[in-house]
């Protein structure tokens, strides 16, 4: 009875952090809509060369350390060794934060180098201000790991709101105070905010952790074995920020062969890594977010060898990522001047026009990016984690060649064919190794055609206010609010999810109420 108490009120909690950790990747995805607003185009160009390199520090020291912590702490808990839990935690944290140290270190030290190296040399204040965080979150996420082998997860949903809420705050304000003082001034100021952040976060969660730390004894953890068992988790989560940090060398650059200048160049960056990014990575935001709840049915199926449920499952969770990610895709490519007018006024025409363009190609990549990261979940699910790291690792190779080939003839709009591309490759291999492991799907192309015509149903719906009404702000909300009822009428009627995949999903007494 205690264990079956534990694991509904485990249950509960995990819940909590899905629905928190949504939220706070909505605050992060919006996050920079207003920055870029107060920093400009080139402000937020600078933002993400800096923030390219941070991303790529905490991947090869924290990243991975949640993971690792909590699996090591809840398989010895489990045998019921706290002692050798509590061990663990403390070997590996000080892997983490030592080799955070080093890494925060070198930005600190030779900032200014990394900033040339990419073009922009006036980033190397915002990497000296940046710097701390790379320790602050080594420690931050080896305390979360720990909690979470303990089957608490509320820590962890408590500093992910902490590090959004104090983010937000923080850099906007300081960005702001410090805009006058120019491009420089103002990034470093937005990263001082994400410093904060951390720090806010790190320490609420120490004092938490010391509050309710165990007293066993603490035997000792060879740092090998920590190594060794972490390794796999640091190579998978490293191969995204390769990519972006390769950008951040390779973009300004390979601009100025196209015959930009650098300003120019580290603007139109920033008008594609730090907005355009943004508006496309959202819809993909709520689409991981609700595979969460589905993606460890998967593994407890392929445990059990219950293969129709695990196919279920996994037909359900590809289907809520069409049906999210598609007209999310074919919305933003029609409406993609009107949503650039109203969420970046501060650009120009001319970055208006750029951006537009940039939106309209790399909406494309949604459907891609969703389903590249469900198949690479499903994947990781039924132990097949190397396989889809291969598959991504690939197509982000791809995507280098391309941005080398293409940017020097038609300039920025390169970046986001390529990465459409790239991504259309990772979810090609990615399903073909899905359908090879767990067989055909006979309903696939229904699904795949009944979501289509009821997107296409959808953009009937979203043109009417756009051509009929010249303000933008309300032809955009009208078109959201009218394409949205529309598209769900549509689904519905056209019977995309059965009776059954409709009951388990949220708020299913009104979808199921008339069927």
């Amino acid at each position: 009875m205690k264990i079956k108490s534990t694991d509904k009120g485990y249950a509960r909690r995990a819940g909590a952090l899905t629905i928190v950790s949504l939220l706070a990747k909505v605050v992060g995805a919006l996050y920079k809509i207003p920055l870029t607003n107060i920093i400009g185009a080139e402000g937020v160009g600078l933002y993400q060369l800096i923030f390219s390199i941070y991303a790529l520090a905490l991947a090869l020291t924290s990243a991975f350390s949640a993971t690792l912590i909590s699996r090591g702490v809840s398989a010895r808990l489990a045998l019921g060794d706290e002692s050798g839990a509590k061990g663990y935690f403390v070997t590996a944290a000080t892997e983490s934060v030592l080799s955070a140290l080093v890494i925060a270190a070198a930005l600190f030290l030779f900032g200014g180098r990394i900033a040339a190296a990419q073009g922009a040399e006036e980033g190397a204040l915002g990497y000296r201000i940046i710097a701390p965080s790379v320790a602050l979150v080594a420690l931050l996420s080896a305390i979360k790991g720990w909690f979470n082998g303990n089957m608490d997860l509320r820590p962890t949903a408590w500093s992910i709101l902490i590090e959004q809420v104090v983010k937000l705050g923080a850099g906007l304000l300081l960005a702001s105070l410090f805009r006058h003082r120019g491009i420089a001034s103002a990034c470093a100021a937005a990263l001082a905010g994400v410093t904060i952040a951390e720090f806010t976060a790190t320490a609420t969660l120490s004092i938490l952790y010391l509050s309710k730390r165990s007293r066993a004894p603490l035997p000792r953890v060879p740092f090998r074995q920590v190594l060794a068992e972490g390794l796999p988790l640091r190579l998978n989560g490293l191969i995204l920020p390769v990519a972006a940090f390769l950008d951040g060398l390779l973009i300004v650059r390979l601009l100025a062969l196209h015959g930009v200048g650098q300003g120019e160049a580290v603007a139109s960056y920033g008008i594609y890594a730090g907005a355009i990014s943004s508006i496309v990575n959202f819809p993909v935001v709520v689409v991981i977010s609700v595979a969460i709840a589905v993606i460890p049915l998967i593994a407890r199926s392929k445990a059990t060898r219950d293969i129709g449920t695990l196919k279920g499952k996994a037909t359900l969770t590809v289907k809520l990522a069409i049906v999210v990610s598609l007209p999310a895709s074919l919305a933003l490519i029609l409406l993609a001047p009107q949503v650039v007018s109203v969420l970046y006024p501060v650009f120009s025409a001319e970055e208006q026009a750029v951006a537009a363009r940039l939106l309209a190609v790399g909406a494309g990549s949604v459907v891609f990016l969703s389903l590249t990261q469900i198949f690479s979940s499903l994947l990781q699910a039924i132990d097949r984690a190397a396989v889809a790291a291969e598959a991504l690792a690939f197509s982000m190779l791809v995507r280098v060649v391309l941005l080398l080939a293409l940017i020097p003839r038609i300039g920025i709009l390169g970046i986001a064919i390529a990465t459409l591309v790239s991504y259309a490759l990772a979810t090609i291999l990615n399903v073909l190794k899905w359908l090879q492991y767990t067989g055909r799907d006979e309903n696939a192309f229904k699904t795949l055609a009944t979501v289509t015509a009821s997107g296409g149903i959808m953009v009937a719906a979203i043109l009417a206010p756009v051509l009929l009404i010249g303000n933008p702000i309300l032809s955009l909300l009208l078109s959201a609010l009218i394409g949205s009822t529309v598209y769900l009428v549509a689904v519905l009627k056209m019977k995309v999810f059965s009776l059954g995949e409709l009951q388990s999903l949220p708020l299913s007494r009104l979808t199921t109420k008339r069927r």
